[in-house]
């Protein structure tokens, strides 16, 4: 559990660690761009006159005249326009003449904003080293218009996706910030003021600029508009003859670049391969303001709690599922996490996506290795547990269905076999050491391939006892005929080496061999240092003393063993015999043979 939580942790701290340093934005931005950016319509109130090519191939060399802007103003204001918004720069003079028409015209109008820009000193070691510049219009203009911030925020990837209402910049003098309106917020005090607006649209305005007056926070912009969506008109067809000055009556009136050579495009999430007209984009930042409709992001807590819900809960829905369930409820919760993230743009919040779908895909596959690795750790258990006392395809066979094995105590049904060597104590006092170590060996060797051929479980070793039990771990439905097969591989096996031994030493080692049949507690027992694999109980007391019992080439099995064989084996009845631990005889039967086995014997 320890391990599993450090996983847990780690995982969702390096999930937020890049969501704290913006690692993966750039993927944040691209999906934001997908998933929300939808073109809507426009709003016919706003209208654009397009400085565009074939402006300027009409009216001569850019920049116009200050008159020519001035004379655009005149006829333009004859159409009782609610808002005029002029996205140039009218930062430096030029001839007093044309600058004293454009100042008479704004004048006239009454309802003219003018741009200015800010320009931010950086910051060095986190201190800024001088006052942010506001680029105005000229002194002649300033008395005469309303003026506010044209500032875009430009983001990593070079695309304008937010803005401020109130741009923040910094006196040095002071120490202090001022706060610059933006563009259309300027634009839409004067709708506002001289539109006939009916009583909702005007008590909504009031309360839109009421709501983002002296806002200073980021703005994402709820893009309306593709590129040439708003309704545009060549500048230079307002001269033509003919074009009607009411068309522009309680109309905000945009005049900007609409030409590639003005160099006053800019990217943005609706369209990325075709860039937008600053102008355009004002246009959509104006709507956003009229239908109170930009986007806010969420409080950094918000999305730090739902990286971590997500990362938590993607890890409970794959730690105890397949990995196709766990697949299935991750994209679930996913597909779940985006109409939320949906519903929340809806209301006017932009909750992270990239982040907490990353912590999911992270912690899914984590889980799934981590799964994986418990598993082989749980495999290798088992093949440590059992590779001592199973035969190799059995172990593979425990592997296969490692779920149904209990590793700890369970009482169980089974069938136990144990198989002593008699004689071997009078060859030992005439052998070596050595050659009592290989004989030993080669009669223990016989017992385990015995015990493996029949899918028994080689229980221990006993000095040149052995003890092996069937029907654990694995469900052996024949557990009885396998232990007695076992005992009769055994009793056929030791032929050749009992010759081999008389021929050597003059003395003959053979087999006594016990089974009996009943419940008995098997599992893992022993200390927390050293524990084995085996079973305890009156089951396996009695197969000891039936072998103690078993002269030198016997086989003797108990009466609960022989019910379950004696149809497959042939065996003669000896009666009742008194066993230590137990007050009543026990009813044993000496096996003589196994129906179907042609196999003899040489007698013992």
């Amino acid at each position: 559990m320890k391990r599993k939580i450090i996983l847990i942790a780690s995982i969702i701290a390096v999930v937020l660690l890049s969501y704290g340093f913006q690692f993966f934005d750039n993927y944040e931005n691209s999906i934001y761009d997908t998933f929300y950016q939808k073109p809507q319509e426009t709003n016919d109130n706003i209208v654009i006159i397009a400085i565009d090519d074939a402006t300027i191939n009409a009216l001569g060399q850019w920049p116009f005249d200050r008159s020519i802007h001035a004379e655009l103003i005149d006829f333009i204001s004859q159409g009782n326009p609610a808002a005029i918004g002029v996205d140039l720069m009218f930062d430096s003079y030029s001839n007093e003449a044309s600058d004293h028409e454009l100042a008479r015209a704004i004048e006239d109008a009454g309802n003219v904003v003018l741009a200015k820009e800010i320009k931010y000193t950086p910051k060095i070691n986190g201190y800024k080293q001088g006052s942010d510049t506001v680029i105005s219009p000229i002194d002649e203009f300033l008395g005469v218009s309303n003026q506010g911030h044209i500032n875009t925020f430009l983001d990593e990837d070079r695309v304008v996706r937010k803005i401020n209402m109130f741009a923040k910049r910094f006196v040095l003098e002071t120490e202090s910030y001022e706060e610059e309106p933006n563009f259309a917020y300027e634009l839409l005090k004067l709708y506002g003021q001289n539109a006939d607006l009916d009583d909702v649209t005007q008590q909504n305005i009031d309360r839109v600029l009421q709501k983002y007056n002296h806002d200073t926070e980021d703005l994402y912009i709820d893009y309306k508009g593709i590129p040439r969506k708003y309704d545009s008109i060549p500048y230079f067809l307002i001269y033509s003859e003919g074009f009607p000055a009411s068309y522009f009556e309680d109309k905000i009136v945009l005049i900007g670049p609409y030409a590639n050579g003005l160099q006053d495009e800019y990217v943005t999430p609706v369209v990325k391969e075709q860039p937008m007209f600053g102008i355009e984009i004002h246009a959509n930042i104006l709507q956003n303001l009229m239908e109170d409709s930009f986007k806010r992001p969420v409080l950094s807590i918000v999305n730090v709690l739902m990286i971590i819900f997500m990362g938590i809960l993607a890890y409970f829905l794959s730690n105890k599922l397949t990995p196709a369930k766990g697949l299935i409820l991750n994209v679930l919760v996913v597909i779940g996490y985006l109409i939320l993230c949906y519903q929340a743009y809806r209301k006017g919040f932009i909750l992270k996506v990239f982040y907490p779908i990353l912590a999911m895909m992270i912690m899914y596959v984590s889980a799934l290795a981590y799964h994986y690795l418990e598993q082989l750790y749980e495999k290798k258990k088992i093949r440590n547990i059992f590779g001592r006392y199973v035969a190799p395809q059995v172990v593979d066979k425990i592997l296969e269905d490692s779920d149904n094995i209990n590793l700890g105590g369970e009482r169980r049904y089974i069938s136990v076999l144990f198989v002593d060597i008699r004689g071997f104590t009078p060859l030992s006092e005439k052998a070596e050491p050595e050659q009592i170590v290989e004989i030993l060996n080669s009669y223990l060797e016989l017992c385990e391939q015995s015990i493996f051929k029949n899918d028994g479980t080689l229980d221990k070793f006993i000095g040149d006892a052995t003890m092996a039990i069937y029907n654990a771990p694995l469900e052996l439905e024949d557990h009885a005929l396998r232990a007695v097969k076992t005992a009769w591989d055994m009793k056929l096996g030791a032929q050749k080496l009992k010759q081999e031994l008389f021929d050597r030493y003059g003395k003959i080692v053979d087999f006594g061999i016990g089974v009996n049949t009943g419940y008995a507690v098997v599992g893992n027992i022993g200390s927390k240092k050293r524990m084995d694999y085996t079973a305890i109980g009156d089951t396996v007391n009695t197969s000891a003393r039936l072998e103690a019992n078993a002269k030198a080439g016997q086989i003797l099995i108990s009466e609960s063993t022989y019910e379950h064989v004696k149809d497959q084996i042939v065996a003669t009845a000896l009666g009742g015999i008194k066993v230590k631990g137990k007050e009543t005889l026990i009813q044993i039967y000496q096996v003589e043979g196994i129906v179907g086995d042609d196999r003899k014997t040489n007698g013992s």
